[in-house]
C-alpha cells in the first residue's frame, strides 16, 4: 500500500501521465520481478527436493570425492 501511495501522490504516476508509458514501464517491471522471483523459488524447491534423495555421506566418503 505504501508503494502505491508514494507512486501516486509523490511521483504523480497514473495511467494518463506521459501517455501511459509510466504505467507500461511499471507493469513490465512487475512482470520481470515476478518471473525472476517465481524462477528462483522454483529452482530452490527443485534443488531441495532432489537433494533429499541422496544417501547420507560419511567422512570417509567425503575424503574420496
Amino acid at each position: 500500500v505504501q508503494i502505491v501511495v508514494h507512486m501516486v501522490y509523490f511521483l504523480h504516476m497514473n495511467s494518463r501521465s506521459e501517455g501511459g508509458w509510466n504505467l507500461m514501464a511499471m507493469l513490465f517491471t512487475l512482470i520481470i520481478v515476478g518471473v525472476t522471483l517465481a524462477g528462483a523459488l522454483w529452482v530452490m524447491h527443485n534443488m531441495n527436493a532432489n537433494m533429499m534423495h541422496l544417501p547420507p555421506m560419511g567422512a570417509e566418503e567425503m575424503l574420496h570425492r
